[in-house]
């Protein structure tokens, strides 16, 4: 059986004349917004709305000690600079496959600027299938959201140990792909598992922040309405802050995004004020002097527009040196692919990758290795029909 489209073309439609409908009321709305940012860029009534709101679980954009219109030119860039990235795939445990397994593939890169080097380019994969990595406290096979959180651990690790030996030559700002933050408490990972890990994650960020490296988390085209909500706080009376935080269900602003609201004020390399983030997640990172901050970035290369997010944690933001770094080398790794995202996070998603053949290769590998060992590689039947179904062969 097969998607057959016309039986969904007239839903399609309707998609599109609902998307138009949304786009148009977000359009008239924008410019209030936008005016609010203004209005409200250096606003100490503003700040104590936002401590009354915290306190009863608001979540948005926490004001700094920068203008909240603030559309900031980077600085020159150092001669000398040496840029690290990493990056992740995996391999998820299918109990129907040949053997019970999973697989994390990094790929890193770490390009020193202004020596005219080549880039330095690896993949590090790990098979994992002990008893220990496959199994969790409750006898199941542990979950793909535990297997993801493992990899990003992995990651950041190897991004802390590459970026701390080259610091010893050069500065280094060290960029990894998405959040910043580990998140694993919006997962469904059990409480011994997710201590461990946000435990492992936090000792990385202390060992850059020791090693005085700047680490930043790059998100393309995000969705956030982050410093939408703190807007849309600044309209509030005081007295009514905890009832309307309380009582506020609804999407901020007819669903309007950060990235709307900076398109019109950033210019092509300036970044916004940076804020820091409101949300119950981020206590943990508070708590260990990893606060997450985070500030859009105008990376567009015309006639497109792309604005990013940029997440840093708190002791990256104090430094001035660090932060213009960190600005400078992100617009300058922006400025040199098509695609208007920072080179090194290209290369090192291309390095982590796995594709369906070499997939395909490795599960023929796992054939050999137990054949070798007298086991009959066998698939589940599941997994058998679903081969027949879709290619017309089994796997055996």
């Amino acid at each position: 059986m097969t998607l057959e489209l016309n039986k969904i073309a007239d839903q399609v439609a309707s998609m599109g004349q609902s998307a138009a409908n949304r786009k148009q009321k977000r359009d008239e709305v924008l410019p209030q917004v936008r005016g609010l940012l203004s209005t409200h860029a250096d606003d100490a009534v503003l700040r104590a709305k936002v401590n009354k709101a915290i306190s009863v679980g608001w979540r948005g954009a926490i004001p700094k000690n920068e203008r909240l219109d603030l559309a900031l030119d980077p600085p020159a860039l150092p001669e000398r600079v040496t840029l690290v990235a990493t990056d992740g795939s995996q391999i998820y445990p299918d109990q129907h496959s040949l053997a019970l397994y999973y697989v994390i593939n990094i790929g890193s890169i770490v390009l020193r600027l202004g020596t005219g080097e080549a880039p330095i380019a690896t993949s590090t994969p790990t098979v994992c299938f002990d008893e220990q990595q496959l199994y969790g406290d409750d006898e199941y096979v542990i979950s793909g959201q535990v297997v993801s959180a493992r990899r990003t651990v992995a990651e950041t690790t190897q991004l802390v140990e590459l970026s701390i030996e080259e610091a010893k030559s050069a500065p280094v700002v060290a960029l990894a792909d998405g959040n910043l933050a580990l998140r694993a408490r919006q997962e469904t990972i059990p409480p011994v598992e997710r201590e461990k890990l946000e435990k492992d994650y936090i000792d990385q960020l202390n060992r850059v922040r020791h090693n005085k490296v700047p680490i930043a988390g790059f998100i393309s085209r995000p969705g956030t309405s982050a410093v939408a909500a703190l807007m849309q706080l600044a309209t509030w009376p005081s007295d009514e802050i905890e009832t309307r935080v309380k009582n506020n269900k609804g999407r901020v602003f007819e669903g309007i995004v950060d990235t709307a609201i900076f398109d019109a004020l950033l210019a092509p390399g300036q970044r916004s004020a940076v804020f820091e983030i409101a949300s119950g997640w981020s206590k943990l990172y508070q708590d260990k002097g990893h606060a997450i901050h985070f500030f859009y970035l105008n990376v567009s290369k015309p006639p497109r527009t792309s604005i990013a997010r940029v997440e840093v944690p708190e002791w990256v933001v104090e430094n001035a040196s660090m932060l213009g770094m960190l600005h400078a080398a992100l617009v300058e790794q922006c400025r040199i692919t098509a695609i208007a995202y920072p080179y090194v996070l290209i290369r090192a998603d291309e390095l982590a990758v796995i594709s369906s053949d070499e997939k395909a290769n490795f599960e023929h590998m796992i054939g050999v290795s137990l054949l070798q060992q007298g086991i009959e590689p066998r698939a589940s039947e599941k997994a058998e029909t679903k081969q027949m179904a879709r290619y017309g062969k089994s796997r055996r």
